[in-house]
């Protein structure tokens, strides 16, 4: 008899212990859609849009800003493209009252585009001079003129007491979207001054960065090295 009680009690647990096993299995579908049960669905996805290459939602949040970053890349580039000869004419002013030691350069956008000025103008005085000149100090902004607008650089010609030689041509190259590069436009001939038929230049001339405001490329030109 103490056997079968044995056995009897075995099976009861047995029992219970399938009972409460398949009580666990009912509630988990119901856990699923609770709020604890959208967790462990939530964390490969996330794992996923961090994961170079990976599939599902991550895949699709990595094209949606590739394509993106490659529409703010073509409008960037579209709206920086480099002005060239075809659209850019220069002028010159001179400054009478400090013995035409300075030279205003006034670019003008003569296209149907915006276009961009960049860096600074690259001035040469024709073959008796050596090589472009170079910049001065001045502020490293690149200038965007929509049609009909302009922006300015400012030379330095000569300092005062300096040996001089008088040039009576000058042209203008306009640099490209790529630092260092060859100039992206053939030269333009940028007329003289009517009042000055020749321009005393020292070994060294100047020129600033160009700028659409008037008034800095002045401030950096008279305030170029021993240009005051």
């Amino acid at each position: 008899m103490r056997v079968a009680r044995k056995s009897w009690k075995t099976y009861a647990l047995g029992a219970a212990a399938l009972a409460a096993l398949l009580a666990a299995t009912a509630c988990e579908p119901g856990d699923l859609n609770s709020g604890t049960g959208t967790t462990p669905s939530a964390t490969p996805s996330a794992t996923a849009t961090t994961k170079p290459g990976g599939g599902g939602v991550g895949t699709a949040g990595g094209s949606g800003s590739a394509g993106s970053g490659a529409s703010a890349t073509a409008a960037t580039t579209a709206a920086t493209a480099a002005c060239t000869e075809a659209d850019i004419s220069i002028a010159t002013t001179l400054y009478a009252h400090d013995s035409v030691r300075h030279l205003l350069l006034t670019a003008t956008n003569t296209g149907d585009k915006e276009c961009t000025l960049y860096r600074y103008p690259v001035v040469g005085f024709g073959s008796g001079h050596e090589g472009p000149i170079g910049p001065m100090e001045s502020e490293m902004k690149d200038a965007a003129i929509a049609p009909g607008q302009k922006a300015y650089a400012g030379m330095l010609l000569f300092r005062t007491g300096a040996p001089t030689d008088a040039v009576e041509t000058m042209t203008v190259s306009l640099q490209g979207r790529v630092s260092n590069a060859d100039p992206d436009s053939g030269p333009i001939e940028v007329p003289l001054p009517d009042e000055a038929p020749f321009l005393n230049i020292d070994d060294n001339p100047l020129v600033s960065y160009w700028n659409v405001s008037r008034e800095k490329a002045e401030g950096y030109m008279f305030k170029a090295a021993d240009g005051n």
